[in-house]
């Protein structure tokens, strides 16, 4: 039986703020060539900015909704008791936008940018369905996620990443509306 996620929200408004603090007032010599060569695309100054903080917030949104409750789960199979209220800090998530200048199928210049999303997860009300160890249905489940940001920049390995956001909820979903068996 495999497991599909379809489309868990996780809420924008604080991605979207953290990053575009991040793009426009605290690391925006960072952001700098990527602006360049964006705003040459003929989008303007102004463009540019918006469609850098729009498609770094998408990336990062994307990649944290999927891993939050995949993360999650995966971490419940194998327990011998499924409790009703459930809590844990998740594995970090690394998120990264890639920026790839191209000509034709030449790259011209490429750039990446990585984030880390620390993730403590609450479970509220669960009721799962379990066979031979593995969870093959969720029948109830609030979930909620309470996540810190962090921005590494061009290195994942960065001693001293900017926290852009601390333990900030998320993501408050049902997961029998997101989670399904097929």
């Amino acid at each position: 039986m495999k497991m599909v996620i379809k489309n868990p929200e996780v809420d924008p408004k604080e991605i979207d703020r953290a990053v575009s603090d991040l793009v426009t007032v605290n690391r925006q010599d960072d952001f700098r060539d990527i602006s360049v060569w964006m705003v040459k695309t003929g989008l303007g100054e102004k463009g540019a900015r918006e469609e850098l903080i729009n498609k770094i917030s998408k990336s990062i949104l994307r990649e944290m909704g999927i891993s939050l409750v995949q993360v999650t789960l995966h971490e419940l199979e194998g327990e011998k008791e499924i409790k009703v209220k459930y809590e844990e800090k998740l594995q970090d998530i690394c998120p990264h936008v890639d920026f790839i200048v191209k000509s034709g199928a030449l790259d011209v210049w490429t750039t990446t940018y990585w984030f880390k999303v620390s993730s403590n997860v609450k479970l509220d009300n669960l009721a799962v369905t379990l066979k031979n160890n593995e969870i093959t249905g969720i029948k109830s489940g609030i979930m909620q996620a309470f996540v810190t940001l962090a921005y590494y920049g061009h290195d994942i390995k960065n001693p001293k990443p900017l926290t852009l956001f601390k333990d900030k909820k998320v993501l408050d979903l049902d997961l029998t509306k997101v989670v399904t068996f097929e």
